[in-house]
């Protein structure tokens, strides 16, 4: 029997199962059910990772299994014994042995490794028994050690496929998601013949704009010739996160959905940017990435999936593995293949275009010679979203990169450096007939309602007008339409600038939706304008739309919940939390409050751990964290826990009965007067991204 089973083939045979069995555990199933479990922290695809594991696991099964088959009798016994041990050790340590380190999250945390002394020795006993056990088959089942071993190893492998399978069916959006990039290809780049241009400069206000005609040494008629200034224009929303998409696709946010199901919807309707795709006219949105959705890429020729790109292959090759070994390899190991996810990060490429980085994008414009002008495509659309008047204010009167600044300045510096590109323009015989439109997102003042709006079309070069029409930048997407076709109704509202400015009815109905109150309240709040944007009085509210329903859900342990644009967090939020941004969410004055009914507590928990991810700290400020009333956290807050975040450890024994974890964050040196206020114009403390709870 021994001499039968020395034989190649089945030297082959049981050289590939055991192979198999480890490989499959270590270099396919656990990279990819790594991912499922973790891709809210991996910005690439289940898709561009796929392809790199079969490779390496393809290599590695030939190459592992010529290695332990090819050799004979006790070498070869011994190598398929070692290996099926490690296999077997991999498998239970990767899905059943791991326990929480520090934090429990890979985020930047240091983890003691001392403070694990006797969970390893543990996990290495654990170890020892399964390198042992494939030896003691072989002597205590002389005759079918090799079956047994294949058997189990064919066994494990088989319900590691349906687990992997099952967790792939209910995963789909997480195996299906895609990350899109606004890159900053052909940012200066316009056509020879036709070019449509929109400036949107954010929280430009219409009395900023007034402000600035007003105490300018420009020469802004001359520089604007041929322009009309709108000064009756009904922003789509406020602030960037509701307004910007709104006016780029007319549809508008109403909490009916979370807000990233929202933006993929958005996108995966017949926008004005398939029909310029269709028409051939290159159109380009120089945005941030988090406005796009699926629908964008290839219509909007700047964005990108970034799962595809070689980027992620770099980051699966570089970290994915490093984390897998992590999880998988004993204990005494890990501390070597330790790392923060946010490491993923590192391979991502440096050409995503940011609307908060002016200095930057007027510096490589001049260092361009401004604009390219090619005959490589008829028709050319470019829409710049930039900081306009949003703080902080980082450009002076001269349009360069300046640390004091002020909104005045910041205003007079985005015209100098705008009035240059249109210089450009003109110096190039590209001016007369181009269509160029200056705006905003939202505006600033009040509910941030009332924006600038300034329109030149193709064929207008002279004067300077203004009017006092009913506007909306709700008219964008079917005005940017009507440049390239006659059938633009069937766009947002259907109605463009130029018809609005025309309109004979003073009062034309508007509606604006404003991100608006705070902590569990956070809302959409709906207005009707029937008079004029400037005046607050004739903004009258017709709805509020809430996330959830405005219905407060019992709290899963285990699941992470948004501070940002999704906005899941807040329903637990009953005191001292601003509404979110849509990147973050502040805790403002000095009393915030958290009130969590927690769903299901385990029997053996000792401890619950709660973790903050956060934005940024305004300002070193000493803050205490009490948990249903006892004190778990006091220290001088500062931006080191934008790397190792918040960690509350809440004893399970200061829980009550009905599971209700009640957190209050404490911040002693703002000054109770503050509690008076409306909580948006408190003192901001910190700001959160996203929280877990989780028991140990």
């Amino acid at each position: 029997m021994e001499e039968k089973d020395n034989k190649l083939k089945h030297r082959l045979a049981f050289g590939l199962s055991v192979s198999l069995f480890f490989v499959f555990s270590l270099l396919i199933f656990g990279p990819l059910s790594l991912y499922i479990s973790g891709s809210d922290d991996l910005w690439f695809s289940f898709n561009a990772l796929l392809l790199p594991v079969l490779i390496v696991s393809g290599i590695a099964l030939v190459i592992l299994t010529l290695v332990t088959s090819l050799p004979t009798k006790k070498f070869h016994k011994i190598l398929c014994c070692l290996v099926f041990g490690v296999a077997l050790g991999l498998y239970i340590q990767g899905n059943f042995f791991n326990i929480r380190y520090g934090s429990g999250v890979l985020d930047g945390s240091k983890i003691v490794w001392s403070d694990y002394t006797t969970y390893g020795a543990i996990d290495s006993a654990m170890w020892a028994a399964c390198l042992a056990l494939p030896f003691a088959f072989v002597m205590v089942f002389k005759k079918h050690w090799r079956k047994i071993l294949m058997g189990v190893s064919a066994a494990i492998v088989l319900i590691q496929v349906i687990t992997l399978s099952t967790l792939i069916i209910q995963n789909n959006d997480k195996i299906n998601k895609i990350t899109y990039d606004a890159t900053r290809e052909g940012i200066y780049d316009l056509s020879k013949k036709d070019n449509t241009l929109v400036f949107i400069l954010d929280t430009l206000d219409e009395e900023y704009y007034q402000n600035f005609k007003n105490t300018t040494k420009q020469d802004y008629e001359t520089k604007l010739s041929g322009f009309t200034e709108y000064t009756n224009t009904l922003s789509t929303g406020a602030r960037t996160i509701i307004g910007l998409p709104a006016m780029l696709t007319g549809e508008p946010y109403k909490k009916d959905k979370f807000y990233s199901k929202y933006i993929e919807d958005i996108w995966n309707k017949e926008t004005v940017f398939d029909m310029y795709d269709e028409k051939g006219v290159d159109a380009r949105v120089f945005t941030d990435s988090v406005y796009f959705g699926k629908g964008a890429v290839n219509t909007v020729k700047n964005v990108v999936d970034k799962t595809r790109s070689s980027d992620s292959y770099k980051a699966m090759s570089k970290t994915m593995y490093k984390y897998t070994l992590y999880s998988y390899l004993p204990h005494y190991l890990k501390k070597y293949f330790w790392l923060d996810t946010a490491d993923f990060n590192a391979y991502k490429g440096d050409n995503t275009y940011s609307s908060a980085n002016d200095p930057k994008f007027y510096r490589e414009y001049f260092e361009n010679d401004g604009f390219n002008y090619t005959d490589e495509y008829d028709s050319a659309v470019r829409i710049y979203h930039l900081a306009g008047a949003h703080a902080p204010f980082n450009l002076d009167r001269n349009g360069e990169k300046t640390k004091n600044s002020t909104v005045e300045d910041q205003v007079e510096g985005e015209f100098f450096n705008v009035f240059k590109m249109l210089d450009d323009l003109r110096e190039a015989g590209k001016y007369k007939d181009a269509n160029i439109i200056i705006t905003a997102d939202h505006g600033d003042y009040m509910y941030g309602q009332h924006q600038i709006l300034l329109v030149k079309e193709s064929g207008s070069d002279t004067g300077y007008e203004t009017n006092d029409a009913s506007m909306t930048t709700f008219d964008l997407p079917s005005t940017l339409a009507s440049y390239v076709t006659d059938d633009y109704k069937s766009y947002s509202t259907g109605i463009t600038f130029d018809e609005a400015s025309k309109n004979e009815k003073p009062n034309r109905a508007r509606y604006f939706y404003l991100n608006a109150g705070d902590n569990a309240e956070s809302r959409i709040e709906e207005y009707k304008c029937t008079g004029h944007a400037s005046k607050k009085d004739d903004m009258k509210l017709v709805d509020c739309y809430y996330v959830n329903g405005g219905k407060i859900d019992e709290y899963k342990l285990d699941t992470e919940l948004s501070f940002t644009g999704d906005d899941t967090a807040t329903m637990y939020c009953t005191e001292g939390f601003g509404h979110s941004t849509g990147f973050r969410t502040p805790l403002r004055g000095p009393h915030s409050q958290m009130v969590i009914p927690i769903e299901k507590i385990p029997n053996d928990a000792d401890n619950l751990n709660v973790y903050f991810e956060v934005y940024s700290v305004e300002d070193e400020t000493p803050c205490n964290i009490t948990a249903n009333g006892e004190e778990i956290f006091n220290k001088t807050l500062s931006n080191s826990l934008k790397t190792n975040g918040i960690n509350l450890k809440v004893p399970i024994s200061l829980i009550g009965d009905d599971n209700t974890l009640t957190l209050d964050f404490n911040f002693p040196d703002i000054d109770e007067s503050e509690l008076e206020l409306d909580t948006n114009k408190r003192t901001i403390t910190i700001s959160f991204i996203k929280f877990k709870i989780y028991a140990q």
